[in-house]
């Protein structure tokens, strides 16, 4: 019994997901700066959740080849050159199988003078 309980607390925190990975990369990268925390997009910036694996794959090792069709587009030539290839596979995973966060973790129910509601 002690065996088992020393492999969960030694070995188990060791196992991540290409998903859980990809969600860390996306937003220690700043991704949800532009993107949205939920990968929604906004304004000028494209939504990722749930778009094709392969496509983002794409686009982000064209981003990293300095190609773009547009000039947003070449904001992104510094971000994805940061990435390397299990790094543009993990976030591609994420942002492919993007699962909405629907905790209250986001949103803001009250401010510095009080409640918002």
């Amino acid at each position: 019994m002690k065996k088992i309980i020393l492999v969960c607390i030694f070995i188990l925190p060791l196992y991540s997901s290409p998903y859980s990975d990809g969600k860390n990369l996306y937003y220690a990268k700043g991704c949800a700066n532009c993107h949205g925390t939920q990968a929604e997009g906004s304004g000028n910036f494209p939504k990722l959740a749930n778009k094709k694996q392969k496509y983002l794959l794409q686009k982000l090792k064209s981003f990293q080849n300095g190609k773009s069709n547009t000039q947003m587009g070449q904001m992104m030539f510094s971000f994805a050159k940061s990435l390397n290839k299990k790094e543009l596979k993990s976030i591609t995973i994420y942002l492919s199988q993007h699962k909405e966060d629907n905790s209250d973790k986001y949103r803001v129910s009250e401010d510095i003078l009080g409640s918002v509601d």
